[in-house]
């Protein structure tokens, strides 16, 4: 159908619109002088009413792609296998309950220790206890079987037998005093405890603890002083017996002699047993400088250089 100046009327329709469509550039018609005529010009990238030249399908950017999806769906790569998870354990010594452990020991340990300190300490009072009471037994030994005094003479006053100096029925009175004063002695040494002792004596083969505490070794010391003031005793009894021999008689001097050999051998068992003190004073840490009760001088010089007397017992 042609329109006004004989131009079809579609065409005419056709300018109108592309003159009003931008980026369309307007030409002179042919037909029409003097009016421009819309020319579509061919372009890489047709715009559409989106942006998708027009088919109706969005172009859509995918990373690492070059094609359109045209409307499928994209495919996705298939994910890795899944790493498994491992349990990381730690150490040892790096473990929660290590250092609670270490603490744990420590703690008892320590507990133990103080323990045992606590139990020594009561063990070297108990050492203490004892030897201060048997000193104060053994220090009346001197005045028996020492010089004694003017008018308490002691053990070696019994040789002035054999010369005159004494006669025998002095010498059994004095024998008499000595033999009642050792007994006295002996049987308070054998009456020192430091605890109570057990009442019944064990049977599994250790001898009982009759001194009682801590140290079962006591009981063997005081035995060992009691029986060397026994022998002590011992001597004294045969002075007496010399004493009531006839005067001047060989019987008197062999007995003299005797009680004298008794008294050497009561010495040396009572440097034993204070050498066997000395060694529990040593076990505990204790006074080794000082001389042990009824020590002689000779065994205290043989076992400490600066050795002073502080008693006056005969050597043996």
């Amino acid at each position: 159908m042609a329109g006004p100046l004989g131009r079809p009327q579609g065409l005419a329709a056709a300018q109108a619109k592309a003159a009003r469509i931008p980026g369309w550039p307007a030409v002179a018609d042919p037909l029409r002088a003097g009016r421009p005529v819309a020319v579509r010009l061919v372009r890489s990238r047709p715009l559409g009413r989106n942006g998708d030249g027009g088919s109706g399908v969005a172009r859509v950017a995918i990373k690492g792609k070059s094609k359109r999806s045209q409307g499928r769906p994209v495919r996705r790569p298939a994910t890795g296998p899944r790493i498994q998870s491992v349990e990381r354990r730690l150490p040892w010594y790096r473990a929660t309950a290590f250092p609670v452990t270490l603490a744990v020991i420590a703690v008892l340990g320590t507990l133990i220790a103080a323990a045992n300190r606590v139990q020594e300490g009561w063990t070297r009072d108990d050492v203490r206890r004892f030897t201060a009471d048997l000193r104060a037994q053994t220090d009346q030994l001197p005045a028996v079987i020492g010089a004694g005094t003017k008018d308490l003479p002691g053990f070696p006053s019994a040789q002035d037998l054999s010369t005159g100096k004494l006669k025998p029925k002095q010498l059994a009175v004095r024998a008499s005093g000595w033999s009642a004063k050792l007994d006295q002695i002996q049987g308070r040494v054998e009456s020192i405890t430091v605890g109570d002792p057990p009442a019944e004596a064990g049977t599994d083969g250790e001898p009982a603890n009759a001194v009682g505490g801590r140290e079962a070794m006591l009981t063997s010391v005081r035995e060992s002083y009691v029986a060397a003031i026994g022998m002590y005793s011992d001597a004294a009894n045969i002075f007496q017996k010399a004493g009531e021999a006839p005067a001047g008689s060989a019987t008197a001097a062999a007995l003299i002699e005797q009680g004298a050999a008794v008294g050497t051998q009561a010495g040396q068992a009572m440097d034993a047993a204070a050498g066997t003190l000395a060694r529990v004073h040593g076990r505990y840490g204790l006074d080794l400088t000082r001389q042990m009760p009824g020590e002689s001088t000779e065994a205290f010089s043989a076992r400490y250089s600066g050795a002073a007397p502080s008693n006056l017992l005969p050597p043996n």
